[in-house]
């Protein structure tokens, strides 16, 4: 049997920790199908993904990935989005032994993203902000939104992927369709069991809860420590509502990336407006 490689490349912040974490729980039964989603990859062990380091593959590598008769290998990880250049290794051996590689992206409206997106930015450098005492380096919501116009080029960075693999078309699909489109590609019979922790998959915090800590880290009268008491606070609040995600800041979004929309449309075919209520 042909061998043939699932590569994730996610966007971040459209359920690619959630589809890692899937993967995970259904390793071993997959497994038997000779499905395998390796996670014995050096580069981040405690990361649910398993691509971080696929520019370090080499023949040998390659090879493992298939070890005990697998078919098909299910690699992983939202940080290649934007860095097709990281696949030239795999892309050279594809090419050496006939081993099929299907991209596969999943993504969401640009408001949808770039919730997710303040959030993660919060999450990752609250300790940067909170130290300097200067959240998103001192950018309000609109200069955010204008940085991430400049630096997020969805079309441009599937078009790069593309390259890497001519042969075999790109998929692009909603983050609303990834249980079909994994089930799909995975065959007929890979029922995979999608319930796993809330937690586990990286929720985003809620606008206003972010909202909220800005404003208090620009307040001298507010202490570290409370502030750390609101972040702390903002993870249990992840799937109430959220007054900070309002139509004004939605509308500004989709506007700001109306182009980037319309390239994605015409180069591969995907409408990732948001859809009208």
């Amino acid at each position: 049997m042909s061998r043939r490689i699932l590569l994730h490349i996610g966007s971040p912040k459209c359920g690619s920790t959630y589809l890692q974490q899937v993967m995970l729980k259904n390793a071993k039964a997959l497994a038997l199908r000779g499905i395998r989603y390796p996670h014995d990859r050096p580069a981040a062990p405690d990361h649910p993904g398993n691509a971080a380091d696929l520019d370090q593959i080499d023949r040998a590598g390659l090879d493992a990935l298939f070890a005990g008769g697998a078919h098909t290998v299910v690699l992983s990880h939202e940080d290649l989005y934007s860095r097709a250049g990281l696949a030239k290794p795999l892309a050279a051996l594809a090419r050496e032994d006939g081993t099929t590689v299907q991209v596969l992206a999943f993504l969401r409206p640009f408001s949808e993203f770039l919730f997710g997106d303040y959030s993660q930015f919060m999450k990752q450098h609250f300790e940067t902000f909170l130290a300097k005492r200067k959240p998103y380096g001192g950018m309000d919501f609109p200069a955010f939104v204008q940085r991430r116009v400049r630096t997020l080029k969805p079309s441009a960075f599937l078009t790069n992927w593309q390259k890497q693999f001519p042969d075999t078309a790109i998929r692009v699909s909603s983050h609303r369709a990834m249980r079909n489109v994994l089930e799909h590609e995975l065959g007929a019979g890979a029922a995979l069991d999608w319930e796993v922790p809330h937690h586990s998959t990286n929720p985003s915090l809620r606008m206003e809860d972010c909202d909220r800590i800005t404003v208090a880290m620009h307040d001298p009268a507010v202490t570290d420590r409370a502030i750390r008491s609101m972040f702390r606070a903002a993870f249990r609040k992840t799937r109430a509502p959220d007054s900070g995600r309002t139509p004004e800041r939605i509308a500004r979004i989709e506007g700001a990336f109306a182009a980037e929309n319309t390239a994605l449309l015409e180069k591969f075919g995907y409408d990732n407006r948001l859809p009208e209520s």
